[in-house]
């Protein structure tokens, strides 16, 4: 066969993509890694002969698989599309749900519940009202499960105090039997649960290996031990295990993400060669490779590589700028003039094309203001993606629920569709029905919708049930008869449902969210592939951001690229953080700094003030290990 798939790919991408597994690869910012990762995709499938169904392939975000899937709709077709592609936690959900009747401690008919009502259930268990409690004790145990640990121990926990510790230690129990008697699983359980299963059950373990043919993981860095563990035993004895990442882009070691193993892939992986290297950069100037290089280099334990323009004759681009200023005020005025001026040169500049980075949310204030008294148009971006609304999940939920019904039977991988199917449009079921529903269909053997006839209840209680199930059918009905594309397919449930006619009355932002979800949607390549993506939970969409200069920590903007970084609020105590060096941290804050210049393209503008709250401030030491000359107006 032809090699039209590998077009266009650098030498060390090539090498990359048709290297055997186990296989790691640093691929450095801007290097390509999201292109890498799904043309090695596409050629385990057209060229070796793959399965699609065999490859896992484990994204860090669901808008970092939506973009995958996306990628590889354009160079394969609908029936060879992977079915595979997802986080940690979609695909793990999917793999408990379809075969995971011999895991240990996993409720019959789970549900998965969102942090928010996790933290609640916690906070009822272990009777706390401060929220600020719950939400600190929700993030150890998330730490503890990550660990596969039962006592807080290492680095990862030394930003708490030892009383909460001490706390979260003793309320893991009661917790643990909050959610199995609710018959849930937290987002932490997805991975715990079956790496324990596997690490206790060779016979489990081996039937789940048999799986896949190949395991891709993205964001390799970023992935904490109970993950590594996870990989490591889906692998098996094959291990065809082929992960990318980049040990200078690790900053969430606060979550719990262990880059140590990352740079002992060797270790775990005996048979794999040396780690290859993505190093030209696709993004930034010359000046600002020099610049991230040169911090880079001041992590004694980096894996080197050398970060290249991709026009070796490139110019070096314009000089960093770096602005000394007396008062946070100052530099929100600063701030706005450096903005003011870039328009100013620039008059078709986007505002959405500059951003302003920042190490703590403290530091925007000052800047919001001045930009707003400037007239520019801003967005304060969240730390999280926000999880899409509900009307948006419940029209994907009736969707799915229909594609579940095949050949007169009910798929039971969609009852957690069928569950949202029943909550909208409301029809007053109560938890303890429901509950009953669950555990009768649990008992059986069944899928939820299945299981109705049989319920013993009364003709009223089993009602609201049928007419879900009913309901479900008739949109099936007609997907089997119009055989719609993806997007009409989604507009035919939220018609189908009773859903369409409160989406049109909902608010703006529902409404965007809508448009972003039906976009995905035609997105998404064919009909199998999209109940695909639905089912691994990663086909939400985004809505278009508006023309504004996004303002966001740097850990928010990590995987984002920007003409224009502006990164002020540079000054020792606030970056690094006053206590990275007593918490084993200050690696880590490099490295964050480090995510922070290579989001840049064209301009980086450096700021810090003499005068930070009640204290007199000095620059942040990693100003210092950019080279001198690489920066002009240096005050």
């Amino acid at each position: 066969m032809t090699e039209q798939h590998l077009a266009g790919l650098n030498p060390a991408q090539r090498a990359a993509v048709l290297a055997p597994a186990p296989q790691l690869v640093i691929a450095g910012a801007g290097s390509g890694k999201t292109e890498t990762l799904a043309r090695r995709v596409v050629d385990l499938i057209l060229r070796r002969g793959e399965d699609p169904s065999r490859l896992l392939c484990i994204t860090f975000t669901t808008k970092a698989a939506a973009e995958m899937r996306a990628r590889l709709a354009q160079r394969l077709p609908p029936e060879q599309l992977p079915r595979w592609v997802g986080t940690f936690h979609a695909a793990m959900a999917r793999l408990l749900v379809e075969d995971g009747a011999d895991v240990p401690g996993l409720p019959r008919g789970f549900s998965i519940i969102p942090q928010a009502e996790a933290r609640r259930l916690l906070m009822q268990a272990g009777g706390i009202r401060d929220a600020q409690t719950g939400a600190a004790l929700q993030e150890v145990l998330s730490l503890l499960k990550g660990r596969l640990a039962k006592t807080p121990r290492g680095k990862a926990f030394a930003r708490f105090e030892g009383a909460l510790l001490d706390q979260a230690a003793a309320l893991l129990p009661d917790y643990t039997a909050a959610l199995a008697e609710r018959a849930a699983l937290d987002f932490d359980d997805l991975i715990a649960l079956p790496v324990r299963a596997m690490r206790d059950d060779p016979d489990l373990a081996a039937r789940w290996q048999a799986r896949w043919s190949e395991i891709l993981v993205d964001e390799f860095q970023d992935t904490n031990l109970a993950q590594h563990r996870l990989v490591k035993l889906l692998a098996g004895q094959g291990a065809r295990v082929f992960a990318v990442g980049d040990d200078a882009q690790a900053i969430y070691g606060w979550r719990g993400a262990a880059v140590a193993e990352l740079r002992r892939f060797a270790e775990h992986y005996p048979t794999a060669p040396a780690a290859l290297r993505l190093e030209t950069n696709y993004r930034s100037t010359r000046r600002i490779l020099l610049a991230a290089n040169a911090v880079a280099a001041c992590d004694p334990e980096a894996l080197r590589k050398v970060l290249r323009p991709a026009d070796a004759k490139s110019a070096l681009g314009p000089p960093l700028s770096l602005t000394i200023l007396e008062t946070p005020g100052e530099e929100g005025k600063a701030v706005a003039k450096r903005l003011l001026s870039l328009r100013q040169k620039s008059p078709e500049l986007a505002w959405r094309d500059a951003a302003v980075l920042l190490r703590a949310t403290f530091l925007a204030e000052p800047i919001q203001l001045a930009l707003r008294e400037a007239g520019i148009p801003t967005a304060m971006v969240a730390e999280r993606e926000p999880e899409p609304p509900k009307e948006i999940l419940a029209a994907q939920a009736w969707l799915r629920l229909a594609l579940s019904f095949r050949q007169g039977a009910w798929d039971p991988a969609a009852d957690d569709a069928f569950r949202r199917a029943c909550a909208m449009p409301a029809r007053g079921l109560s938890g303890r029905l429901f509950a009953r529903l669950r555990d009768h269909a649990g008992e059986a053997g069944l899928a939820l919708a299945a299981a109705i006839p049989t319920l013993k209840a009364t003709d009223d209680d089993r009602a609201p049930f049928l007419a879900v199930a009913e309901t479900a059918k008739a949109i099936a009905a007609a997907l089997a008869a119009q055989r719609p594309s993806p997007a009409d397919a989604l507009q035919l449930a939220a018609s189908g449902s009773g859903l369409a006619a409160g989406l049109r009355q909902a608010p703006a932002p529902v409404i965007a969210a809508w448009e972003a979800a039906f976009a995905a949607a035609a997105r998404s390549g064919s009909l199998a592939a999209y109940a695909d993506a639905l089912a691994l939970g990663n086909a939400a969409g985004e809505a278009e951001a508006p023309d504004a200069v996004a303002l966001m920590t740097l850990h928010r903007a990590k995987g984002l690229e920007f003409d224009h970084v502006l990164l002020p609020g540079l000054e020792d105590g606030v970056f690094p953080h006053f206590r990275a060096e007593a918490q084993g941290s200050l690696d880590e804050e490099r490295r964050l700094f480090y995510v922070g210049l290579t989001r840049a393209r064209k301009t980086l503008w450096l700021s810090w003030v003499r005068h930070r709250r009640d204290w007199a401030a000095k620059p942040s030491r990693f100003i210092a290990e950019i080279p001198p000359q690489l920066f002009r107006d240096v005050a």
